[in-house]
């Protein structure tokens, strides 16, 4: 079986790849040390504030790229 990539065909394709793409690189390593401090925000670590606001910004960015209709 041949393993294929698929590009997407409209703009709202290419903004739903981008702004993924851009939330994977805000959990990746670049990010992750400049958060890896000992100081307590809202009564958690900053990388697990960090890490909480990663999931809420994905689970958001997923709602609004169903609304607006990006499925290819």
């Amino acid at each position: 079986m041949k393993a294929t990539f698929r590009t997407p065909k409209t703009n709202k394709g290419w903004f739903g790849l981008m702004a993924i793409l851009a939330i994977i690189l805000l959990g990746s390593w670049p990010v992750i040390p400049l958060l890896n401090k000992t100081t307590i925000l809202f009564g958690m670590p900053v990388l697990m504030v960090w890490s909480v606001a990663l999931i809420i910004l994905t689970t958001s960015t997923l709602m609004v790229l169903n609304k607006i209709g990006v499925n290819d």
